[in-house]
């Protein structure tokens, strides 16, 4: 990582243009590539270095280093934007190079011997983009297993904001939604505000589980059903449904209905029912004398 422009001249935040020339004469005769020769990385530090005095020996360019900070500030300006206009005549005699020794160094000229120059203009980067804002949000099982939307309110940037927001269909719990330029500001001008990304947590449903874009659910039918055969009522989420059980089913059956799960981009997942008998806590006499006939016949 870069490491800070006042770290890399071994000065203090508040250091006046004096301690700051000093200390660059001192550290450019220390770093130079020529008094390194077995240094492969003499030529990037001595880079570092003119770079750091180029910026806390401008004023203005100083102030906005110290606003925006050591990555902003990199991200905002090129090297060109960095190196330009910086004065370096008083430093220059110091390698026999010339008054525009160090300029050119960084601009494609005589310091293409350090490393191909390293220093040469590249491209403006753009502004770098604002934080991201996260909140969380509990929707309704319906609602994420087949999608809707829903208002929020949360404190933006500028305040508390009301937003319409749409939840995709199939959505998982923990899975984020993620809202464009509803984050914060820039810390650097014309840059883009970060986004909003909203954690999903799904309710839980006292007859509904999900596995993926499958929809569980199990379903408790008499003990005659499943020994006779007949029909029971099952819940979707699409309303009720009957569905048709055969005669001498046994406890953990599993019936499909296709189509009736969860949403997802390959279409509806699948409702899938588990069966189980109901086995009575309390009998009624009649109820009694049909189970100990059965008992007897070792039903």
């Amino acid at each position: 990582m870069a490491r800070d422009f006042y770290d890399v001249l071994g000065v203090s935040r508040d250091a006046d243009e004096a301690a700051i020339k000093k200390a660059f004469r001192r550290k450019a005769v220390e770093l130079h590539p020529d008094k390194n020769p077995d240094d492969p990385e003499a030529g990037a530090k001595f880079k570092e270095l003119n770079e750091a005095y180029a910026v806390l020996s401008d004023q203005s360019k100083r102030t906005q280093y110290d606003r925006f900070g050591h990555n902003a500030f990199r991200q905002q300006f090129s090297a060109e934007d960095i190196f330009k206009n910086a004065d370096f005549s008083d430093f220059a005699s110091m390698f026999g190079g010339g008054a525009d020794f160090f300029s050119n160094m960084f601009s494609g000229g005589g310091g293409a011997g350090f490393g191909g120059g390293f220093g040469g203009a590249r491209p403006r980067r753009a502004p770098p983009k604002g934080q991201d804002y996260q909140i969380e949000v509990e929707v309704g099982f319906h609602e994420a297993a087949l999608g809707g939307e829903r208002s929020i309110r949360f404190n933006g940037r500028s305040g508390p904001r009301d937003l319409t927001v749409r939840i995709p269909g199939g959505i998982e719990d923990g899975q984020k939604i993620r809202v464009r330029g509803e984050g914060m500001g820039s810390p650097a001008p014309g840059g883009q505000p970060g986004d909003l990304l909203i954690g999903v947590k799904i309710a839980q449903h006292p007859d509904f589980e999900r596995n993926g874009r499958d929809v569980l659910v199990h379903v408790v039918a008499p003990i005659s059903t499943f020994a006779l055969g007949g029909t029971v009522a099952v819940p979707t989420l699409d309303g009720d449904k009957k569905i048709r059980v055969r005669a001498g089913t046994q406890a953990g059956t599993q019936q499909r209905l296709r189509g009736l799960g969860a949403a997802s981009k390959s279409g509806r997942g699948d409702l899938l029912i588990t069966l189980s008998p109901g086995i009575p806590t309390e009998l009624t006499d009649e109820e009694r004398t049909v189970f100990e006939t059965l008992q007897a016949m070792d039903f």
